[in-house]
């Protein structure tokens, strides 16, 4: 069974349209379940951290992945939900090219 980390973030706004942190989980396990992935970390930002915040818990999410090198599905209800910073994008795309 291969292994998973879960991502979620949430903003008020996205909150009141039903994007929940909850809801995330719940989707996000499901998907995990149904495609047979053992889910061995799960991140979470809350809609009240602040950008610093939820920079330290991506940059978190990197070094766990980097460390686990075996790990190779990284489960986000979508693309927008891994960062609001595209700073942050060309470290997700050595993540991925440095696990084949």
């Amino acid at each position: 069974m291969e292994q998973a980390v879960l991502w979620t973030r949430v903003s008020t706004r996205e909150q009141e349209q039903g994007y929940s942190l909850d809801a995330q989980m719940r989707l996000l396990r499901d998907y995990a379940n149904k495609n047979n992935l053992k889910i061995v970390k799960e991140f979470t930002v809350p809609e009240s951290a602040s950008g610093r915040q939820e920079r330290k818990k991506f940059q978190e999410m990197l070094a766990y992945l980097n460390e686990h090198k075996n790990i190779k599905n990284l489960i986000c209800e979508k693309v927008d939900r891994l960062t609001r910073s595209m700073r942050d994008l060309p470290k997700l795309d050595d993540w991925l090219n440095g696990r084949q």
